[in-house]
């Protein structure tokens, strides 16, 4: 199970648990709700983004207090999109949390309705569910890339190994370019109409940037490991350190690294944010970075191989780097 949809299960118990909640517990709730938005890395990296994007002076947010409170609701605001919406709601929340309004209060005076519970919900409907909802779209946008990464990794691995290592011993340069070659063609068969393109940025080059006919960019980097070559460890950190930078150059939460490895050997990251599932996962300045590998070498049958070798790389390994 991924990552992002075990976060959505989360976030929507959370949404859930505000809309059960009653006069004595909405103050727990409402608090509760607020810290698991901040506290959760990849989250608060989606709301932030969506305040930079959309940001506000002292002023400007003096005049939507003003305007809600006076009105009750923030209905007759023309927002330009779903995402200035939510960061200003989320704006809100802030605010009313520096100035001690808690669940009860709020709902009081900015929902309506003739009893407690038909205020409740008029607010969490205005007030809470345009920032779920938002913050659900950019997981489900996650969720996609990372299905596509993991039907690519089965395609290869069982059906199309022998191909890509043939392809790739016969290569005298640009060895990446490969497999490069072969995830983008996977991808536009999957229904991407546009090719991906390469822009440089500060940092360089990111191999594949773009996303699905979308404005907002899917970063992703190819390396490879290949012991013969002296790609090892060392290429996969200097993957992820040039996946950070480039997340950081295109304002991304969400970087992406796939390691095509070439050896009969065992990749293992091991991190406090790594689980069993797929895929591998560091969160390192409240981003999200996942990590694919693709192994291609299945020539030794498996009751010759003996002992598994075992390739360890620590988050300390990968973030060290990071300048």
């Amino acid at each position: 199970m991924y990552y992002g949809h075990n976060l959505r299960s989360n976030l929507q118990e959370w949404r859930n648990r505000l809309y059960k909640s009653n006069y004595e517990n909405i103050n727990n709730n409402y608090r509760f709700f607020l810290d698991r938005l901040k506290t959760t890395p990849v989250i608060q990296s989606i709301l932030q983004s969506a305040i930079d994007n959309w940001p506000l002076s002292s002023d400007q947010m003096d005049e939507y207090h003003e305007h809600i409170f006076a009105n009750g609701s923030h209905g007759e605001i023309a927002f330009q999109s779903e995402e200035q919406a939510a960061s200003i709601i989320y704006r809100l929340h802030q605010s009313f949390a520096e100035e001690n309004y808690d669940g009860r209060i709020l709902s009081q005076n900015l929902g309506s309705g003739s009893r407690f519970d038909e205020s409740l919900t008029s607010f969490l409907d205005s007030y809470i569910e345009p920032v779920v909802n938002f913050i659900h779209d950019k997981l489900d946008e996650s969720n996609f890339v990372l299905y596509l990464l993991e039907k690519y990794k089965k395609r290869t691995e069982w059906f199309l190994h022998k191909t890509l290592i043939e392809k790739y011993r016969q290569t005298t340069q640009n060895y990446e370019q490969i497999f490069e070659d072969d995830l983008r063609l996977y991808l536009f068969d999957q229904g991407i109409d546009n090719p991906f393109s390469t822009p440089k940025s500060t940092s360089g080059r990111a191999d594949i940037v773009g996303l699905i006919d979308s404005k907002d960019p899917l970063i992703l980097e190819i390396k490879i490991y290949d012991a013969d070559k002296g790609y090892r460890k060392n290429r996969v950190i200097e993957g992820f350190t040039q996946i950070v930078k480039y997340s950081n150059d295109y304002n991304k939460n969400v970087g992406y690294l796939v390691v095509f490895n070439i050896n009969e050997i065992e990749i293992e990251i091991v991190s406090e944010d790594s689980d069993k599932n797929f895929p591998n996962k560091i969160v390192f300045n409240n981003k999200v970075y996942y990590i694919v590998f693709i192994n291609l070498n299945f020539d030794t049958s498996a009751s010759k191989v003996g002992k598994v070798k075992v390739e360890t790389i620590a988050k300390e390994d990968l973030t060290k780097e990071v300048g």
